[in-house]
């Protein structure tokens, strides 16, 4: 049997990651949007006494993004360095069904989709954690976080 998935809601469409890769499913929280903030990121969370990016998932896709509401939520991945992924809305952890879906070029997502399913709200695509950031989006990310902290040193705040 195939490990569970946790399925989100992203733009119009059901999305979908191994539950071995989400840590938490976390609500929507108040996010600092320091000044330079790239336009991936969402904002930064302070989770424990750690710094952690909040990734706007609909624009690393090019969907359209909505509005935080009361059941926008973040993503915890598990690993190094933490992330967060903003979606719309967390729909369900569950099995995935075992017949798989042909993905069409509209839903590759630019080559993160691996698998596509039919779930009861319909159509799922399986995304690899693995392949959502580009190595250069990750250094731009760090590259944030390591001015960030140096700022917030630099004002007393002490956040690592």
């Amino acid at each position: 049997m195939a490990a569970p998935l946790v399925v989100f809601a992203l733009a119009d469409r059901l999305c979908a990651l191994p539950a071995d890769a989400v840590a938490q499913i976390l609500p929507m929280m108040d996010l600092a949007r320091p000044p330079g903030l790239p336009p991936l990121l969402a904002g930064i969370a302070v989770l424990g006494r750690t710094a952690v990016p909040a990734v706007r998932l609909a624009r690393l896709f090019d969907l359209p993004e909505r509005p935080a509401t009361a059941g926008t939520a973040l993503l915890q991945l598990r690993g190094e360095p933490p992330r967060l992924l903003l979606v719309d809305r967390a729909v369900a952890v569950l099995e995935p069904p075992e017949a798989r879906l042909p993905l069409t070029q509209e839903t590759t997502f630019a080559g993160v989709a691996v698998a596509g399913f039919a779930l009861p709200q319909g159509t799922c695509i399986l995304l690899d954690p693995a392949r959502l950031l580009l190595r250069e989006e990750e250094r731009r990310i760090d590259a944030f976080l390591a001015l960030e902290r140096e700022r917030l040193a630099r004002a007393g705040a002490g956040v690592p």
